[in-house]
Formats: structure tokens, C-alpha cells, sequence
């Protein structure tokens, strides 16, 4: 993969977008394998200013601002402070009149964090709630909400949501949501220009954000903190944000696992790659879509009064994206989205997919190798679980295994052959004399994992 051509691409697609789009300023940054290998600006984070935004710049990340709320409550839990499974009343407890729909399960964190507490979307008019008071908020749910459908019965995304997990953890730090998420993230990763107050930043590096009204590009206000803090209202840089998306491209993945399904669509054809299936679900703070031929990505995107902003990785690949843009809900997703697929595309063309396989099933995977070359009852007593000759008996199992080999031998795995859908089920093929047979295995959970179940079939 040749990243000057990513870069060059890349480049381009910004220029492409902040045209269209009128988007004053815009700055991203590319990151490899958890290091931020290239960034630019383009434009003016303040108009008329001539100054150019960099990787040092700080924008309103808007929504992106979730995945550090999820990560906090994650911390907590795993600190024995909260339980995700307990309704939020344990913590919240004028929460008890929010107003359940009739015979609906209660409200837990899980489903906050996973967009599954039943409440109505709420772009528009949570992006105009940061600065309410905490006791204004703690009033409104008390005297109750309005919800779409019970909880736990589908996805719809809340702002909402995230503005109740921001006083779970207020609550059980007894501190405010700010200085916790600074303490607690941003010190530790080095995050040193990200922060919640807007005149905290020097003008020289902050991005002045703009709404694109019928009068032309207008500043938008500041906007002080508040009780929607926690859903939408970080200040951030390139730099800043590199280190983040690397937390995840390193590790950190359960709350990158899909949790909550929210849709499915087809993705239209580009290039070399057809129109496709892509899933997408919603897991802890990030969207997850699953790509029928690209693979997996993980993103966000951020929209609020003056700000758009996105990011992205591929998981195969190793490559990541961050995008930030100084104009009401710029769609930066649309730009990265391209630039990840054309990551995603060349990748594919050039790298043998990864094989993930627990060390038990590439050992049973030669034993099989052996049984078909030679069948020895020794061998599969070893390897096969107690319901393997329940479900077919062996004699029935060798006399099936002789008919595919025709009595031939110097069977070998056929290269570049194996798929592994989990480390514990595996498929692959083997050959001999122009023939060939699909060998798939399924490991047991036991500690020491044996066969528990073996298909052989013709591939000829």
C-alpha cells in the first residue's frame, strides 16, 4: 500500500468536499497502526484571519464526544463503582417518574449506552441543550419523557441517553462530568488541548464555527457547559484525537463490539468493489458497519451549531481517519467514508486476509490432516469429544472418509485455502492427485479444546 497515493486521494477529497459544501476551514489527519501518520488544513479556522487550521487546531467534535462518556462509564464499572444490568434509578432516583411506557422493561446503563432506552431522536433539539442547568435536567426527568417504543425493543439514537449516563457518573464520582473525563482521559493519553471550555483555547488555535444562513456565513455563539455536556460537548484537535482512535486501533474492543443492531442498506458499487450488504449496529459510544466485501469499520460522526466532524477505521487495514470542519453539521462522513473504502478496497487487493486460530485447533487441524492421509483410532480418541461418535459412528465416519480419498494418499492442505470464522472454528482444503476435499472443524469450550464436531466434504 503506497501512502503518498492515500494521501494524494485523500487530499483531494476534502478539496472536493470543503468546495461543494462551503466549509471555511477543515483539518484531518491520517493514522496507521495507532500513529498519526500525515495531517493538513485547508481553508481558515477564523474567516478573514488567513490562518490556516493544522493538526493543532481545536473544533467542537460535537457527538463524537459520546465514545469518551461510554469510556468513563466503562472505567467505573470496571473500578466495581456501577453495574451496566441495574436500572438507572439505583443511581438516578428521581428518574423513577420518567414515564415508562406501559409493561416496558426498566431503563439500565447498558441500553443508554446502546441507544436502546426507547427515547425519540433528538438531533436538533439536543444540539440547542448543552448549557441546561443540571437541576433544570434533573427537574425534566422527573416530571417525565416521551418515548417511542419500550426499552430494549429497537435502536433510536439520544442525545438524551448520554446526558443521563453524564449524571450516572457524576453521581457515583461525586465530581462534576468535566474535570473527571480531563483527570481521567485526557491527562492520561497526553490529551493536552482537549477540553470541554471553549476560552480555555488560545484564538490562534481554535476554530471559530459557522451557520450557513440566506445573510452568508455567520458565527455561531459559544456555548457554556451544562447538563448535555457529555453528549456533544468536547473541543478537540487532530493530534488529540490521533492518540484517541489509537487507543482503539490497539486494543480496547469491547466497546467496538456491535451491540445494538440499528440497520441494514446496500452501499453502492465503487471501482472494483459491487454493491453490497452493510450492517450497522451501534456498541458503546461508535457506530459499527460491517461491510459484506470492505470489512469492518468503526466511526462517529459529530453535527452541532458551527461544527461537523468524523471519525473512522478500518480495522483489516490498520488505517484510521479524523475530520474536523468549522461550519454547521459539515458532513465530513462523506469524505472519510470514501477515503476509508478506498483504503479498504486496496488492502483487500493486496494483503492475504488475517488468520486468527487458537493454538488447540491448529494442532487438531494437523491431527485431521493425519486421520485423512491415515486413519488411527488413537488420534481421534485424543482429539474427538464424547458426542462425536454419538452423532455419527466412527465406522460410518471412516467408511465416508475413504470414499472421498478413492484410495488415494499424500493428501496436503491446499495453500491460501483456510478460513477461520472464530479461533475455534476453522475451514480449509486439502489435495491430492488433481482431487480435493473442504475440511471444516469446530472446537470445543472446554480448557484444554477438543473436536466437537468435523465435516468432510467433496471440493471437486
Amino acid at each position: 500500500m503506497n501512502p503518498e497515493e492515500i494521501i494524494e486521494y485523500a487530499s483531494h477529497e476534502f478539496e472536493l468536499l470543503r468546495a461543494e459544501m462551503e466549509i471555511p476551514g477543515i483539518a484531518f489527519g491520517l493514522i496507521h497502526e495507532g500513529n498519526l501518520v500525515y495531517s493538513a488544513g485547508l481553508g481558515e479556522s477564523i474567516i478573514g484571519s488567513g490562518i490556516q487550521p493544522t493538526s493543532k487546531t481545536v473544533f467542537r467534535i460535537a457527538s463524537m464526544t459520546k465514545s469518551f462518556t461510554a469510556k468513563a462509564i466503562l472505567d467505573l464499572r470496571d473500578k466495581g463503582l456501577l453495574q451496566l444490568d441495574l436500572p438507572i434509578t439505583t443511581y438516578l432516583p428521581w428518574a423513577a417518574t420518567i414515564g415508562l411506557p406501559a409493561n416496558s422493561a426498566p431503563i439500565t446503563i447498558r441500553h443508554l449506552l446502546t441507544m436502546g432506552a426507547g427515547l425519540p431522536i433528538d438531533d436538533p433539539w439536543g444540539d440547542r441543550q448543552e448549557s441546561l442547568p443540571i437541576s433544570d435536567f434533573d427537574e425534566m426527568v422527573k416530571s417525565g419523557l416521551t418515548f417511542n417504543r419500550s426499552v430494549n425493543t429497537g435502536f433510536e439514537y439520544s442525545n438524551l441517553s448520554y446526558a443521563l449516563l453524564g449524571r450516572i457518573i457524576s453521581v457515583v464520582t461525586g465530581e462534576e462530568f468535566e474535570p473527571f473525563i480531563k483527570r481521567e482521559i485526557f491527562d492520561l493519553l497526553g490529551m493536552q488541548a482537549s477540553t470541554f471550555f471553549t476560552d480555555v483555547v488560545p484564538d490562534e488555535f481554535r476554530a471559530v464555527g459557522y451557520a450557513k444562513f440566506a445573510s452568508g456565513l455567520t458565527p455561531e455563539p459559544t456555548i457554556k457547559t451544562g447538563a448535555f455536556t457529555p453528549m456533544g460537548g468536547l473541543h478537540s484537535s487532530v493530534d488529540d484525537l490521533a492518540k484517541w482512535v489509537s487507543t482503539y486501533q490497539l486494543g480496547r474492543i469491547e466497546q467496538q463490539t456491535p451491540y445494538r443492531y440499528a440497520q441494514s442498506g446496500m452501499a453502492k458499487a465503487v471501482n472494483e468493489s459491487p454493491e453490497r450488504i452493510v450492517i450497522s449496529a451501534y456498541g458503546f459510544g461508535l457506530f459499527i458497519n460491517d461491510d459484506a466485501i470492505l470489512g469492518r469499520f468503526v466511526h462517529h460522526s459529530g453535527g452541532y451549531p458551527g461544527y461537523g466532524s468524523h471519525m473512522r477505521w478500518h480495522l483489516e487495514s490498520g488505517w484510521g481517519i479524523v475530520a474536523l470542519g468549522n461550519l454547521t453539521y459539515a458532513p465530513m462522513n462523506i469524505a472519510c467514508t470514501n477515503i476509508m473504502n478506498h483504503i479498504a478496497q486496496i488492502h483487500r487487493k493486496s494483503s492475504k486476509p488475517k488468520i486468527n486460530m487458537g493454538n488447540a485447533t491448529q494442532a487438531a487441524m494437523i491431527a485431521i490432516n493425519d486421520l485423512i492421509n491415515k486413519w488411527d483410532d488413537a488420534v481421534a480418541d485424543e482429539w474427538f469429544t464424547e458426542n462425536m461418535d454419538l452423532d455419527q459412528p466412527r465406522a460410518e465416519r471412516i467408511a465416508e472418509l475413504r470414499k472421498l480419498t478413492s484410495g488415494k494418499d499424500n493428501w496436503k492442505p491446499l495453500e491460501g485455502s483456510i478460513t477461520a470464522q472464530t479461533k475455534s472454528n476453522v475451514t480449509w482444503k486439502v489435495e491430492s492427485g488433481g482431487s480435493a476435499i473442504e475440511v471444516e472443524l469446530l472446537m470445543s469450550p472446554q480448557k484444554s479444546p477438543k473436536i466437537q464436531k468435523l465435516t468432510l466434504k467433496s471440493a471437486n
